[in-house]
């Protein structure tokens, strides 16, 4: 079986291109899952900055409530529409005088790819965040559903639109950091 490469959002299965993978393979599959891995490793080791890369340029992020997502976007916690506005909110979050340093860890499960063509596929999965504070326990900060679509372009995958539902109605009274 050929490596897997190294970078943050390579997508590359053996020696078909990525535009004829429209087959949903096992190996579609493990792709996809590297993927989402990749993207918890780079929250949860704090480079923010790489954060944006797993995006097209022109791209949606939102983190809502389940009963906000039915009220449409006008109720989200969250709204990006460009790399640019992500970079900008990572700004933020550094000048932001309420940011504590703290760990925090992805967990990523359950994923499900619901369609794809040779341009892009639909994913959802699960996500929970586990946040540890100096000298704290470990507390659960939030759970939800993932809900995306994956642009797959030049033998890459990047997100085109991630739809984060919160479980609880009732938003973290601290969502700086993505999720």
């Amino acid at each position: 079986m050929p490596e897997r490469p190294r970078g943050p959002v390579s997508y590359i299965a053996g020696t078909a291109p990525a535009a004829e993978k429209t087959v949903l393979t096992a190996e579609l599959r493990l792709d996809v899952q590297e993927f989402y891995a990749r993207y918890a490793e780079c929250l949860d080791g704090g480079r923010l900055q790489q954060w944006p890369e797993f995006f097209l340029d022109s791209c949606i992020y939102r983190v809502t409530t389940r009963r906000n997502l039915r009220l449409g976007p006008g109720e989200d916690i969250v709204s990006l529409s460009t790399r640019t506005a992500m970079f900008d909110r990572i700004v933020a979050i550094g000048q932001s005088e309420d940011y504590e340093p703290h760990v925090q860890r992805h967990t990523i499960s359950n994923f499900r790819i619901q369609a794809a063509s040779g341009q892009e596929l639909r994913a959802q999965a699960n996500f929970q965040v586990l946040r540890t504070f100096p000298e704290q326990r470990t507390e659960s900060f939030v759970s939800g559903t993932y809900s995306d679509r994956i642009s797959i372009a030049a033998g890459r995958l990047h997100f085109r639109e991630k739809i984060c539902v919160l479980d609880a109605d009732v938003p973290p009274t601290s969502l700086e950091y993505p999720i």
